[in-house]
């Protein structure tokens, strides 16, 4: 039985240097921006490997284009902004504690759990998220969980694109529940 490792190879925790030589630019491709934070470069290097344009980008995810390109070197993303777009590419979000960061106990208890599911950090903590919210889905009412349930797949069904109101949302999550209770 061989140990898994408790983070992916690719995991870093502390800053890398940027390269010392150049890229070659490469106008027909989406290049690498240099000085962006590790976040930004999984979106570019995501776009690049799935051959996806920035207009695609836009289209799917509701990020303007001309939003995106400015990550490259004028703006930093915003949350729900950089959420959309990794959401479009097949990637979510979630920010991981390195063990260092947490207290003895709880590191000592993440890793002794990570190595008994035989997963690293990162997807340990996805798979304690996704307990922890079945947990509460189960805590609740059904007309509670159903308005939940319908909002998630509302969510879903739009791709992460934030360019409706929240009012809407609510109130169509809200006549969808007034529905479910008539039906009921």
């Amino acid at each position: 039985m061989s140990a898994s490792p408790l983070y992916p190879p690719d995991f870093r925790t502390a800053l890398i240097s940027p390269p010392t030589r150049k890229r070659r630019k490469n106008p027909r491709t989406v290049t690498m921006p240099e000085h962006v934070g590790p976040h930004v470069k999984l979106v570019f290097a995501e776009m690049a490997r799935q051959c996806m344009t920035y207009d695609s980008l836009e289209e799917r995810s509701g990020v303007r284009r001309a939003t995106t390109k400015a990550w490259r070197r004028k703006n930093r993303p915003g949350l729900e902004s950089l959420e959309a777009a990794l959401a479009t590419l097949g990637y979510g979000f979630c920010p991981v504690p390195s063990l260092e960061a947490l207290p003895a106990e709880l590191a000592g208890e993440l890793t002794a759990l990570a190595l008994k599911l035989r997963m690293n950090i990162p997807q340990t903590w996805a798979a304690l998220i996704d307990i922890g919210i079945e947990q509460k889905l189960l805590r609740m009412r059904a007309d509670d969980r159903a308005v939940v349930l319908a909002e998630h797949d509302t969510r879903r069904l739009r791709h992460d694109n934030d360019n409706t109101s929240r009012q809407r949302v609510s109130q169509s999550v809200a006549a969808g529940s007034r529905k479910l209770a008539r039906l009921a």
